[in-house]
């Protein structure tokens, strides 16, 4: 292995012969699914399962909605992790995308995330709903080898009549292939409009 490490690279290695889990991502049979309500048309590299985001949330937060649902594929810890939640609330109420940004950069703190930096800009689906993009790189502390690493995210928000929609993912800094996914993945989101 040496041999081909020193002709060929190491990114040939992890490529063809000891096998790259996002490359696998990218190249194995995508999924276009709804999830959510109001839903989130989208495509992903695997199908998202249902988490349960009941342990998440206070009592009081739990109150306030008339519906929460979150979908996803891996963990922070991974090398690719994509989450989809969908939010109703019971009550009337102007959705700062903003501060739902700034809640989510802290949810990450709580789950090992470290030195976040982040960059926000408007974002817009094909179809024209307005949302919020916040994008940049933070460093994972995995909690029981206690090492980190560097991880990039990006985060979209919109806001419907009544609700909150909100698309994560996150993958290792410097994956060549992860930001495809990331871009593939991001061109294809599609809200529900709330008519």
């Amino acid at each position: 292995m040496g041999i081909i490490v020193a002709i060929k690279g190491f990114d040939f290695l992890k490529d063809n012969i000891i096998g790259h889990p996002t490359k696998e991502l990218l190249e194995g049979e995508w999924v276009s699914s709804q999830y959510g309500n109001p839903a989130i048309k989208i495509e992903t590299p695997k199908v998202l399962k249902r988490m349960d985001i009941s342990k998440m949330m206070s009592g009081q937060q739990v109150a306030e909605m008339a519906d929460m649902q979150l979908f996803g594929y891996g963990t922070m810890m991974d090398h690719f992790y994509i989450a989809i939640m969908t939010t109703k609330f019971k009550q009337e109420i102007k959705i700062e995308l903003a501060q739902a940004l700034e809640g989510s950069l802290k949810m990450m703190e709580a789950n090992g995330a470290q030195n976040i930096l982040v960059k926000q800009e408007e974002f817009s689906t094909k179809e024209g709903v307005e949302g919020l993009k916040g994008y940049g790189t933070m460093d994972i502390l995995d909690p029981i080898t206690k090492k980190s690493r560097k991880a990039y995210y990006e985060v979209i928000y919109f806001g419907q009549e009544g609700g909150l929609q909100q698309i994560i993912v996150l993958h290792e800094e410097g994956d060549e292939v992860a930001n495809e996914i990331t871009e593939r993945i991001m061109n294809s989101v599609e809200i529900a409009i709330i008519k």
